[in-house]
Parts: structure tokens; sequence; C-alpha cells
């Protein structure tokens, strides 16, 4: 059985998200943020962090600094809590849908037993708050931007 990293909190994910789209940010995702603080989507963010790492292997460029890396591994984290709930509501849904653990099973390409661990371990994933990336404001909208969470934003 695989064990899960606890989920960051959600001020911990935005502000993990601010740090690397400030830092790494370009083109229409640098203006997204100048104008409305909207942040680069989770996988290109963490792209960015591991991109620079590489360039810096090869010569030209720094190391990315110990905070981005640490800003990277957060904003991983949220991203596997959205996939875990995503796949736990999903494998609901196709129970519900009246499909059986072993049609379930055939198609993910693991034995029963293994699904019904899989959905057991990801079960409680549901109940973790997640920082959710609201769209984009319109430009001119003066409120700050919150994100939206299924549960309090502790």
């Amino acid at each position: 059985m695989r064990t899960c990293l606890p989920a960051p909190s959600p001020a911990t994910v935005r502000a993990a998200r601010a740090y690397l789209t400030q830092r790494h940010a370009t083109g229409a995702d640098q203006i997204l943020w100048e104008l409305t603080e909207h942040p680069l989507p989770d996988l290109d963010a963490i792209d960015a962090v591991i991109a620079a790492s590489d360039r810096a292997q090869r010569g030209p460029g720094d190391q990315p600094q110990p905070m981005a890396m640490a800003a990277a591994l957060v904003v991983l984290g949220a991203a596997r809590l959205d996939m875990d709930q995503t796949e736990a509501r999903l494998l609901d849904a196709a129970q519900a849908s009246a499909m059986g653990w072993e049609q379930i099973a055939a198609i993910l390409g693991l034995t029963i037993e293994e699904t019904e661990e899989r959905h057991r371990h990801l079960k409680p994933r549901l109940d973790q708050p997640v920082a959710h990336v609201l769209p984009p404001r319109p430009y001119g909208q003066t409120h700050r931007p919150r994100a939206a969470t299924r549960t309090s934003d502790q």
C-alpha cells in the first residue's frame, strides 16, 4: 500500500503558486499574473523549476533556490491531492453507473483486490481541503483573488 503525503494547507499552496508564478511566468501567463494575480497552471510551474534545474546542470544558469524547489514540491502535493480526489470521485461514479469492480479493474489493468484497495486508500482524500484556482477575474475588477475550497481555508 502506498503512503499519501499529507495535503498542504490551501494557504501554503496559494503562497507557493504565487512564488513560482512571480519567478517563472512569461508571456500571457505573466500578463495574467500582473493583471489578475492568476497563477501559472500547477504542472507548468513545476516544469519551470525542473527546466531551470536542467539548464543549471548543463552549464548556463544557476540552480533554482531551495525555496523554489520547496514551492514546487508543495504545488506537486496539491496537484496529487486534486488527482487523487478526482480518481476517487470517478471510481464512485463508475460504481454508481453499475460498473462492477471486475470491469473497473480490467480497465485500470489491476486486480479486483488492488482496485478495491486503491479506492479505500483514495476515499479519505476526499475530505482534505484543496486550494482550487479560480479563473482569472476580469481586468479592472478590484477584489483580491481567493481560491475556492471544498472545506474551510484553515
